[in-house]
């Protein structure tokens, strides 16, 4: 027989588990699926990555398949860490509600195995009994559905563990491929044909210049007057290309042009977040004004896609090229720097790999004569 407090329990119950079955297994099977494909779109990417390795204009099909795998690698981390924070939601509302789980098992368990002439005797008479075997009738088949919804959720944390495994183990390997990449690219520069150079830095000027300067817009200024040899012609005009260029790395943009910082400092440059060790690419055909290190502002390069015209990046931790070189366009220019100087850490610590957090920043400054541009109408 079940009395009225039973019949609350049992409603109660059926509230708690109807709210949160009905959203719960239909977003854990999202996250699952875009995990799988963020998976598979990997295994492509690794694959592009090998036949950029054996491409004949190696360096640039290197540096846009590695851009295409930070990318990819991304979204796979994205994916983890959603799926991971799924994954712990659910085991804590299961958690939680242990004791109304195994008060739904035992009461389903009860009326089930309970003679059916005992359910329908009720101490205050045939109308009550009446009304006793309707809300059994009603009550039992509700249980029975969120017993079989329970099921279905510990079956899906199951298949949500094991593709959280498979995920975390081709993010590992993938993390070591792209380790893997940035050796083979940079042995491909130290190994290609060298590139025109357009002229030759005086290497005591340029270090006077590096000394005296107080701030980047002096030594923007002033970095052509360390030129020797300099032939008068320049690169074609890249203005019909303004807004149409790509950023020079893969990153979302942190402060705007002429954004003040928390300091109360502005810039007149963005600057953008970036994966550790991610790769800094050439927008356009430029000469390599200056490469090195600069102020506060770490590594920096100055390029010139055109006369009059410069693109200032600064943060790098590895630069590629020589000053002077005219380079094509996607060409590497260098690699952001790591929260530790031992690369390996970088990609075996979970709070790196899992995180998806952007942990590293490029000043990205457009320079036009004297003036500054937004870089921001300059790329897309």
């Amino acid at each position: 027989m079940i009395d009225s407090i039973r019949n609350k329990t049992i409603i109660s119950l059926i509230a708690i588990f109807s709210s949160f079955w009905t959203s719960s297994a239909i977003a854990q099977s999202s996250k699952a699926l875009e995990t799988i494909f963020a998976i598979e779109a990997l295994d492509l990417a690794t694959a592009n990555l090998t036949k950029a390795k054996k491409a004949k204009k190696r360096i640039k099909s290197l540096s846009q398949a590695i851009q295409s795998y930070e990318e990819t690698l991304a979204i796979l981390r994205i994916s983890v860490r959603d799926l991971t924070l799924q994954q712990s939601q659910v085991q804590s509302v299961l958690d939680q509600n242990e004791n109304e789980i195994m008060q739904l098992l035992g009461v389903l368990a009860t009326v089930q195995k309970a003679p059916i002439a005992g359910q329908m005797l009720h101490p205050n008479g045939p109308l009550a009994t009446a009304r006793s075997g309707m809300i059994i009738s009603d009550i039992v088949p509700i249980l029975q559905e969120n017993v079989d919804q329970l099921r279905d959720q510990v079956m899906v944390l199951q298949q949500l563990s094991e593709t959280q495994h498979k995920a975390k183990g081709s993010l590992q390997k993938g993390l070591l491929e792209l380790q893997n990449a940035h050796s083979n690219l940079g042995r491909a520069i130290v190994n290609r044909e060298e590139l025109p150079k357009r002229f030759i830095a005086d290497p005591e000027k340029m270090e006077i210049l590096v000394k005296a300067s107080k701030d980047l817009e002096t030594f923007a200024a002033s970095v052509q007057s360390i030129a020797l040899n300099e032939p008068s012609v320049s690169l074609p005009s890249v203005r019909d290309r303004k807004g149409n260029l790509n950023l020079p790395v893969r990153g979302k943009v942190l402060r705007k042009f002429n954004e003040a910082d928390a300091a109360g400092i502005k810039r007149s440059g963005i600057i953008l977040a970036t994966d550790p060790r991610a790769i800094v690419i050439s927008p356009t055909a430029a000469t390599i004004r200056y490469l090195g290190p600069l102020l506060d502002y770490g590594n920096v390069a100055i390029l010139e896609p055109q006369n009059g015209l410069l693109f200032v990046f600064a943060g790098m931790d590895t630069l590629y090229g020589e000053i002077g070189q005219v380079i094509p366009a996607l060409s590497p220019i260098g690699l952001m720097p790591s929260q530790s100087n031992e690369i390996d850490k970088i990609f075996k610590t979970k709070a790196n790999i899992y995180s998806g957090k952007l942990s590293e920043t490029l000043y990205v400054e457009v320079r036009s004569g004297s003036e500054t541009e937004n870089p921001l109408d300059w790329f897309k």
